[in-house]
């Protein structure tokens, strides 16, 4: 039997008090929380230790995206209540090695390769799998979605070549609703939605909605 699919609310604001706002609203919907990059920028690991108070029930994914010093972040996320934290795919392999032992090093902890801007997926994804890596974010970016990137069957694609090597895939990137249906035939470990939550009169009954059409995706694969 597969795991159940979870869903990642992705609070990326850039104050926290809308953030801490979101997330008592929704935790009790999702399975994730995210503080997203430009909240863990403007607020730091407050952020993520408020949060993981407010919503202890809630796994906490802080989005650090590391570039460097993996094993001094990973720590910092981790001591601040961060039960996943994310490295960014760009970093060189000594970073994610060094953050993977910190998240190994503590029980529950886990840290994600953040592909946002990564060319080379599979390449770089047999040194990552090589070295023990076992989730990624494969990642539609903020501007890309703004300006330039839409999702293509090459990127259904990439994500099978990955869930085939042994990765477990959290998706992101501009998903709602209409979207789910894209990721049909994949074996999703994580939905991560921002606005499609956020940006709703009732994001409590969105999420609500999110989970009723990602349970009947998962049923239907």
């Amino acid at each position: 039997m597969k795991n159940q699919t979870l869903i990642q609310l992705a609070l990326d604001y850039f104050d926290l008090a809308p953030a801490l706002a979101m997330a008592q609203a929704v935790h009790n919907e999702v399975d994730v929380i995210e503080v997203g990059t430009p909240l863990s920028k403007s607020a730091g690991m407050l952020a993520v230790r408020t949060i993981k108070e407010l919503c202890p029930d809630n796994l906490i994914l802080a989005d650090i995206k590391t570039p460097d010093v993996g094993g001094g972040e990973a720590k910092m996320a981790f001591d601040a209540g961060a039960d996943w934290m994310t490295v960014l795919g760009a970093a060189p392999l000594d970073t994610v090695k060094l953050a993977l032992e910190e998240a190994r090093s503590r029980p529950g902890k886990e840290m994600f390769i953040e592909l946002t801007g990564v060319r080379d997926i599979i390449s770089r994804a047999e040194e990552w799998r090589e070295i023990g890596v076992e989730r990624m974010v494969y990642h539609r970016g903020w501007d890309e979605g703004n300006l330039s990137r839409t999702w293509e069957k090459s990127d259904w694609n990439t994500i099978q070549d990955l869930i085939g090597m042994g990765f477990k895939i959290s998706v992101a990137g501009g998903i709602n609703l209409n979207m789910i249906g894209f990721f049909k035939g994949l074996d999703i470990s994580v939905f991560i939605i921002g606005r499609a939550i956020r940006e709703t009169p009732d994001p409590a009954a969105a999420a609500r909605e999110f989970r009723a059409a990602i349970d009947s995706f998962q049923m239907g694969r």
